[in-house]
């Protein structure tokens, strides 16, 4: 008997939005995500085998993870930068390598600062062949003037006790948010049989 080949795609897609203070729309962009890291695999990895691989936290260092860690999460709250989706001003080209964004935008209400929400998520959707959810994350500009320089998108998880990079992407251009305004990013995480 011959084995059945069957082909699981996994794909990640980005979106993101920019909006003035009135609500209207003066930015877009949209396409396939670039950017799983090493880290992504090796934490399914060792769930997948029961056993430990080594990876890179947020600071560089070089930590064990393993199957019974409560890992890929990014459920932050509002104000909470460790974690969670986050912009930043790099645009150094993706690597699989990349451990955290290369010029990450801070928290809060100062030159430059933006003031990130809650992550928000979709239940997983079935639509066959596809099955997929939507994160994303809200991060309004309350500094008094205009946060610009915005190239890199990525998404922080919690692995076990400390924080690492999931997936890092690089924008065509330079975003800029107008007071008041605020960058909506979204990732959209689908399997394809």
């Amino acid at each position: 008997m011959t084995p059945v080949q069957e082909n699981l795609q996994e794909s990640l897609f980005y979106e993101v939005v920019v909006k003035d203070k009135e609500g209207i729309e003066i930015f877009h962009e949209e396409g396939p995500s670039h950017s799983y890291t090493e880290l992504w695999n090796k934490v399914i990895n060792a769930h997948a085998r029961q056993g430990t691989n080594t990876i890179k936290d947020t600071d560089g260092v070089d930590r064990t993870v393993g199957q019974y860690f409560a890992n890929l999460k990014a459920n932050a709250g509002i104000g909470t930068t460790s974690y969670g989706i986050r912009v930043g001003r790099g645009n150094a080209p993706v690597d699989i390598s990349d451990y955290t964004l290369e010029d990450p935008i801070t928290e809060g209400t100062g030159l430059g600062q933006l003031s990130h929400q809650e992550m928000q998520y979709t239940s997983p959707v079935e639509a066959p062949p596809d099955c997929s959810f939507d994160i994303w994350r809200v991060m309004f500009n309350y500094t008094g003037s205009v946060v610009t320089g915005i190239r890199e998108i990525g998404c922080y998880v919690i692995i076990g006790s400390w924080y690492g990079l999931a997936f890092r992407d690089v924008l065509a251009g330079s975003v800029s948010i107008p007071d008041g305004g605020a960058i909506t990013v979204t990732y959209t995480i689908k399997v394809t049989a």
